[in-house]
């Protein structure tokens, strides 16, 4: 089994490092030809540094999306790419993907599954699609060069759904790829009833429509957010969970606002060393997926007639520092 992965920035990079460091066949999926010359040149390998440690992985194949000679079938594939990103960057690769495959998704933000569904197969049997609920925190160092700062302490790091659709008679009904994502101690990975994670995804996605927006505003390391107690920005991460609590109360039965508030502010600490994905993309100049996070809050609060305002105004601020990008 050769496993493929779409989508080389910091969670590309980190689950490509540890497949292949578990001696996985990887094969990275990258953009261009130019980009393909330069990981050659950095000898098909990737800078992994954690705890403390720094490991030069090496052994990666590569190859370029869309290279039309190439249209060996697709067994597994992992999707990392950003949110905003990812029908555009799979759409070349549906001819090598069949019922038979497995896909991945693991992003932030919601309705991505969804969006691939609707416009890639809307007529045909997918592959077997999964999504995971990742809290490992990795930040982009530069080029296929990461630091992995938590999650790989956290037993809750990864947890992983089948996507539903009505027929799935045609699919793989016990991928490989998972056998082998689980079997990785430190990935800590679980495979849990589709709306177990669900609910896994509704609190991640109000965990990084706190963090994120805040931290990209603050244009700071996640522990700005919070740095001696900040007020301002405690206040700010509050109103934007009390909104996607009163948006999302019936996704998350148990939960109040100050039970996702103290998971925010957990998480907040624990990953605070880390430059959240969303500051990452506007640092190097690159469109956020801030509509697959607080704007996904403000699409489901729109539909069921809920007050939004300090989402919104998150959507507004990242785009417009999108649009001032030089």
């Amino acid at each position: 089994m050769s496993i493929h992965i779409l989508g080389t920035g910091a969670i590309g990079c980190h689950i490509a490092s540890v497949l292949k460091s578990n001696k996985l066949p990887v094969t990275l999926l990258l953009r261009s030809q130019n980009h393909l010359y330069d990981f050659n040149n950095r000898r098909n390998s990737i800078t992994y540094r954690s705890q403390g440690k720094t490991n030069i992985i090496s052994g990666f194949e590569a190859s370029v999306v869309g290279d039309t000679t190439d249209q060996t079938p697709i067994q597994s594939l992992i999707v990392a790419t950003k949110g905003h990103h990812t029908l555009k960057a799979l759409a070349p690769m549906v001819s090598r993907l069949s019922a038979n495959s497995t896909i991945l998704l693991l992003q932030n933000g919601m309705g991505i599954a969804e969006e691939l569904l609707e416009n890639l197969w809307p007529n045909n049997t997918p592959p077997a699609i999964f999504v995971g609920v990742n809290r490992h925190a990795v930040e982009r160092m530069g080029p296929y060069d990461i630091t992995h700062h938590s999650g790989y302490a956290d037993p809750d790091a990864l947890r992983i759904g089948r996507f539903p659709v009505k027929d799935t008679s045609k699919q793989s009904q016990n991928p490989e790829l998972l056998k082998e994502i689980i079997a990785i101690p430190e990935l800590n990975a679980e495979h849990l009833p589709w709306p177990q994670v669900l609910v896994k995804m509704y609190k991640k996605l109000v965990v990084n429509a706190c963090i994120n927006a805040v931290a990209s505003v603050l244009m700071y390391k996640n522990v700005g957010n919070i740095k001696d107690g900040n007020p301002g920005g405690i206040a700010l991460m509050r109103a934007i969970c009390q909104e996607a609590h009163d948006v999302l109360k019936d996704d998350l039965p148990g939960e109040t606002v100050d039970s996702l508030m103290d998971m925010v502010l957990a998480i907040n600490e624990e990953a605070g060393e880390n430059v959240c994905s969303t500051l990452q993309d506007i640092r190097l100049k690159n469109l956020t997926e801030i509509d697959y996070l607080n704007g996904y809050i403000c699409k489901k609060g729109k539909e069921r007639g809920i007050d939004i305002r300090y989402n919104q105004a998150m959507v507004y601020i990242i785009h417009a520092k999108e649009v001032l990008y030089e």
